[in-house]
Parts: structure tokens; C-alpha cells; sequence
């Protein structure tokens, strides 16, 4: 025995361990006679959360970079730092990138221009080891992607590694039309030529993301994760390829939301369903390892406050190399309303370097092995995730579940629930539905530059591209690289692939913006601010002393200022007169009764009749929602009720109303 199971042992010798029945029994005291289960709650993924879930709970026994992969494909590996480079010239590209790397960054994540050409990218990658610095490349198109990069390079793409981060599914999904053949076909041009050319290249995607980004929930992320997978499989199977070659060559895109835990599951879970699919396809242990590539969510942000973004992004990031991710990219705190800056670029990707280098954790193996809660979330997401996978193959498939409108009403009925509870406040957006910024002022937005591009003016690629639209399956990659190299654009290149080809059309997902609302009311605020010198106000009507209103008046607060209202904050009044007095001497449209349960009966109907009085448009409001009192207020003037539960945006949006905002 260890010195320090020693003492331990003698300092604890005196306790007897509690049960678990000793645990919930204690508990079920303290709940004075509320049945137990209410402190379980359900997910937006319907798993019941249990508090009380503890070493009872099964133990995983998966071991780290051993099938199926729970633990990690490379644990103890540092994830790559991949950060999205910016918009720009091109040469103002090459020397951000350079920078970057030169600071910390270990990868890029980049967006190509449709007007760049492969002059461009060599100006942009100018001095940039690409065998050191893997691209994960962002496009609905793959094979122009490689046809420039393989011209800018000369054909050298043997060492480049990372991936072409196309998925034609989740564009389908997310555009409403694709050219499926079309695009398969391109797939398997391109595979199969990076299998001689650029083979430590993955050439293909399967992007939850965008499902994530639109509402959904780690369930249906997880069982779109196989859909689409399966379908990736059997398209590229029907034109030749193995199913090494194809599941070497993924990267799963995750976006990783504010549900910490979840999110950290997500990801184990993901690799253990992988695993299991491709096994059933034949696959071998290498096609088993899913490739994951993170990103912090674009639906979690808010443009409200947006410097909380950057602590939201701090502990996504942090549940995404918890989980395994392989490659991670944290958007800038300002992405969602202007070009980010040196600053809050900086700040993200020093983010990955403090969790790396001043926390450790890519020192660590699977550091959330064996929590009890995260061991249960993976098990509940893999089995329902699958379950789900089976629905939508039961359905005929992604397509034809996506076609059908399946997919989309469920993932649209996921983003409802999230809005329901945002609104309600069941659900915390920091300075967006609680604790809003009083004052904040818009970021400022930079100038745009017109982009001036690397051309060569005395090239001509209209040649090229008609002999790239004429071309087989098999000379198209060899084409492409031709026009390419005379000038061609990336636009000019998938028109020349893609142009006439059938689609496959559907109904589009619609991205989920929670704040969006909340962003309305507060311009509309903004908006009556300029015209009037002020912010809309709410005159708080405090009621006795301090001890008596405060708490109300503290909740009325953060409850109004959510819709951009000024609430103007008096002492306590001794009578409803004297209150009445002052809420019509204040000029606001708007009174709000705080004081408590016990005293509003006295309070109420003098206080609202000698307002209405004087102003029959004032709208009524009382702090709170006494059950046997509501109809007797009602009656005597009182408009609406705030109280815990309430929907904080419908009554902001009435009160606006109200106020003919």
C-alpha cells in the first residue's frame, strides 16, 4: 500500500461511506415532501439528467487510441490550432498567415474567394511551409479547391495534409439544391487522384455543423453524422472506391455549443458510432479513426455584449479538446457583425495556446475518462444517436429523408424548444436575455477595402474552361489543373464542373440566430433613444421600505432591461399615492408594482386607479404573480405580471408595442 492510501485510510477511518439509498434518502428529506424526481431534468436531446447519477453508474473500460475510439484516436496528442484566416488581398493574407504561424498557430481554416485564382493562392501561401501547416479548406466544391492549390504548387502536394472540407449533403441541406451526381462524381475524381498525388490529403467531409448551427440538437448531429456518412460511402462505393479509401479520407466538422458536457460526449460518442459503422461496411482499423475537426458555434454567440463571446468560446474550445477533437478553430468574439481584427483574433487563438501550453491538457489522456456524467452522456448519445441514424435510413436515406421534410421539422421543432427557453429564461444568454450591458455601445466596423488580385492580364483560361466542360470523369482533375494554371477562378472552375448538371432540390434549413430577437428589441430601443433623447422608460412604483421592494425592483430591472428600457429606481413610497404621484410626474408610459404578495391587496387598487386616472394609456405592470390575487388585479387596472417563468421577450416586445415603438 501506498504512503498515500495510507493516510487516507486512517483519516477516513472513522466514516462510514454513504450509500447511494443513503444519498436519496438524506435528499428526498431536504425536498420537504417534493417527489424526488423532480430535480431531473430532460435535455434538448430528451436524456434525463439526474443529479444524484454517481459511482453506481457503469464504468467505461475503452482504452485511449484503441477501438472503438471513445477515448481518442491520438490522445496525448496536441490538437492542431487551426484559425480561420481572414478576408483580404492576397498578399495581406500571406502575411497574416505568417504571423499567425509564427505566434502559435499550428493549421489553417480558410473560406477561398470564388474570384481567386492560382495566382492568388500562391501569393497567399507565399514563404508558408505547407508539409508543416495542414489546410482544412471550407468550400461546396473540392475539386477546383485542388486544381488551384495543385497549380499554385506545381503538382508538389505529396507531404500536404488536412482537408477539403466539403460535404454535398449538409450544403444540400443548408442551400436547398445540390448537384448530387455531380459532386459525388467530382469526389471520386479527386480521391483517387490525391491517392497518388496528395495522400495524407482528406478530400471529403461530413459536417453536423451546419445541423448543429441550425438548431440541432447532439442526437441529431450524431445520427445525421452516419446518415450522411453512409450515404458518402455507398455514392463513392458505386464509382470504385474501397471503403479505406473513402473513410481515411473524412473529417467530421463538429460545432461545439455551450452545453459543456454534452458537447464533450458528443464528440466521444461520434467517434464510437463511427467506429462501429464502418466496421459493418468491412472497414479497417485505420477507416475505424475519425478524423474531428471542431468549431466554436456560430449560434452561440450573440451580437449583444459580444465580448462575453470570447468566454464562451473559452469553454467550448475547452470542451472540444476534453472530447478529442483533432483540429479546433475558435471564432473571434466580434465574427458575427464585422470583419474580425488583430485583437480579437489574437485573443482566439491564444485562447488554444493557454489550454495547451499553461493548462496542459494536450498532456493528458482522455481527461474526462471516467467522469461519471460524461460516461453516461456518451452511452446515451451513441445508442440514441444510432437509433436516430435508423430512423432516417428507415425514411430511404438522408436524401430522401431531407426531401421528405423529416429532418428539417425536427431539427426546426430543436431550435423552437431552444427559442421557447431563451425567451422564458429557462435558458441563460449572458448579456443578451440576462444581465444585459445597460449602455453598450455597437463595435466599431472597420473600412472595406476593394480586394485587388494577382492576375496576370495577358491569359486567357476561356480555352481551358471550354475543354473542362467537355471533359470524362477521368481527365477532369488534369483539366482543371490546365485551367487553373491559365487564370481560371474558382467560380469560373465550378461553373465549367457544374453548370446545367441535374439537382436535387429540397427545403433549406434555416439558420438558428437566438439572439435575433433580442438584438430587434434592443435597436428598437436604440431607435427611440435617438429621436427622443432617451430610452423608452419604466417608472418602478417601490413600495414601503427597502427590505419590502428590492428584491422586485432588482428582478424588474434585469427583466426590462433586456428590451433596452431605462427604469427609473425611486426610493420606496409610504403610500400608493404618493407613488402615483410620482409615476405621473415622471413622464414614463410605463409603471411597474414592486412589493410583495402580503401587501398588494392594500396597494394595488389605489395606486392603479389614481394612474389610470390621470393616464388611461399607461401600461400597468405588477412584480410578481400571486395565484389567488390575479383576477382582483386585473380589475383594478393591472396590465401584466413578470415573475419567474414569465416570457421576458413576448412582454418586452408588448411593452414596445405599447409604446408604439
Amino acid at each position: 500500500m501506498s504512503d498515500d492510501s495510507q493516510v487516507n485510510r486512517l483519516l477516513f477511518a472513522e466514516f462510514t461511506p454513504p450509500t447511494a439509498e443513503e444519498w436519496i434518502a438524506a435528499t428526498v428529506a431536504s425536498l420537504k415532501g417534493k417527489p424526488i424526481e423532480k430535480l431531473t431534468h430532460h435535455s434538448y436531446e430528451g436524456i434525463p439528467i439526474d443529479p444524484l447519477l454517481n459511482a453506481t453508474a457503469p464504468r467505461q473500460t475503452a482504452v485511449p487510441n484503441q477501438p472503438p475510439y471513445r477515448r481518442g484516436i491520438e490522445s496525448g496528442k496536441p490538437w492542431l490550432i487551426a484559425q480561420r484566416l481572414a478576408e483580404g488581398q492576397p498578399h495581406q493574407l500571406n502575411e497574416q498567415l505568417r504571423h499567425d504561424l509564427a505566434h502559435g498557430q499550428t493549421a489553417v481554416f480558410w473560406v477561398p474567394e470564388a474570384h481567386f485564382t492560382a495566382d492568388d493562392l500562391r501569393t497567399i501561401f507565399a514563404d508558408v511551409d505547407l508539409a508543416q501547416t495542414p489546410l482544412f479548406l471550407l468550400g461546396q466544391h473540392g475539386l477546383p479547391v485542388l486544381a488551384q492549390l495543385a497549380a499554385a504548387q506545381g503538382e508538389n502536394l505529396a507531404n500536404l495534409r488536412g482537408s477539403l472540407l466539403h460535404d454535398p449533403i449538409a450544403w444540400l441541406a443548408a442551400e436547398g439544391s445540390q448537384p448530387l451526381d455531380a459532386l459525388y462524381n467530382q469526389t471520386a475524381v479527386l480521391t483517387q487522384w490525391a491517392n497518388t498525388h496528395a495522400p495524407k490529403l482528406h478530400t471529403l467531409a461530413v459536417m453536423p455543423a451546419i445541423y448543429r448551427d441550425c438548431g440541432a440538437n447532439a442526437v441529431q448531429e450524431t445520427g445525421l453524422l452516419l446518415a450522411t456518412a453512409v450515404h458518402h460511402i455507398r455514392q463513392l462505393q458505386q464509382r470504385g472506391l474501397a471503403i479505406d479509401e473513402i473513410a481515411r479520407r473524412i473529417t467530421a466538422v463538429f460545432s461545439i455549443g455551450s452545453d459543456f458536457f454534452m458537447e464533450i460526449a458528443k464528440l466521444r460518442a461520434a467517434r464510437t458510432v463511427w467506429a462501429q459503422m464502418v466496421a459493418a461496411f468491412g472497414g479497417d482499423e485505420a477507416a475505424e479513426k475519425l478524423n474531428i475537426h471542431a468549431q466554436t458555434s456560430f449560434s452561440s454567440k450573440s451580437k449583444l455584449d459580444p465580448h462575453v463571446n470570447m468566454l464562451r468560446a473559452t469553454t467550448e474550445a475547452f470542451a472540444a479538446a476534453l472530447g478529442g477533437a483533432n483540429s479546433i478553430q475558435i471564432a473571434p468574439f466580434d465574427a458575427s457583425q464585422r470583419q474580425p481584427n488583430n485583437f480579437s483574433r489574437r485573443i482566439a487563438r491564444n485562447v488554444q495556446i493557454i489550454l495547451q501550453e499553461e493548462v496542459n491538457l494536450s498532456r493528458l489522456v482522455d481527461p474526462a475518462g471516467g467522469a461519471h456524467l460524461v460516461e453516461y452522456l456518451t452511452d446515451e448519445l451513441a445508442q440514441r444517436g444510432w437509433t436516430y441514424f435508423q430512423e432516417i435510413e428507415a425514411a430511404g436515406g438522408v436524401v430522401a429523408a431531407l426531401r421528405a421534410g423529416m429532418i428539417q421539422e425536427q431539427i426546426g421543432a430543436t431550435a423552437v424548444a431552444r427559442q421557447k427557453d431563451l425567451a422564458k429564461r429557462k435558458a441563460v444568454m449572458v448579456g443578451t436575455n440576462m444581465y444585459p450591458n445597460v449602455g453598450e455601445k455597437p463595435l466599431p466596423q472597420p473600412e472595406q477595402e476593394p480586394i485587388m488580385l494577382s492576375r496576370q492580364p495577358e491569359r486567357n483560361p476561356e480555352p481551358a474552361l471550354a475543354v473542362l466542360t467537355a471533359a470524362t470523369p477521368t481527365e477532369q482533375m488534369d483539366q482543371a489543373i490546365a485551367a487553373a494554371e491559365a487564370g481560371a477562378t474558382l467560380e469560373q472552375l465550378s461553373d465549367a464542373l457544374f453548370d446545367g448538371k441535374e439537382k436535387v432540390v429540397v427545403d433549406g434549413l434555416r439558420p438558428f440566430h437566438p439572439d435575433a430577437p433580442f438584438v430587434q428589441l434592443r435597436r428598437k430601443a436604440e431607435a427611440y433613444a435617438q429621436k427622443h433623447g432617451h430610452p423608452p422608460q419604466i417608472f418602478l412604483a417601490n413600495m414601503g421600505s427597502l427590505r419590502q421592494h428590492k428584491a422586485r425592483a432588482d428582478f424588474t430591472r434585469g427583466f426590462f432591461e433586456v428590451g433596452g428600457f431605462e427604469l427609473l429606481n425611486p426610493s420606496g413610497f409610504e403610500s400608493p399615492a404618493a407613488a402615483a404621484e410620482a409615476a405621473l410626474a415622471s413622464g414614463a408610459n410605463a409603471v411597474v408594482i414592486c412589493s410583495t404578495d402580503n401587501t398588494y391587496p392594500e396597494i394595488v387598487p389605489t395606486l392603479a386607479q389614481a394612474i389610470k386616472a390621470q393616464q388611461p394609456d399607461a401600461a400597468l405592470i405588477l412584480a410578481g404573480y400571486p395565484k389567488a390575487q390575479i383576477e382582483a388585479h386585473k380589475a383594478a387596472g393591472i396590465d401584466a405580471f413578470i415573475y419567474l417563468g414569465a416570457d421576458c421577450l413576448a412582454l418586452n416586445q408588448w411593452l414596445q408595442k405599447e409604446m408604439s415603438l
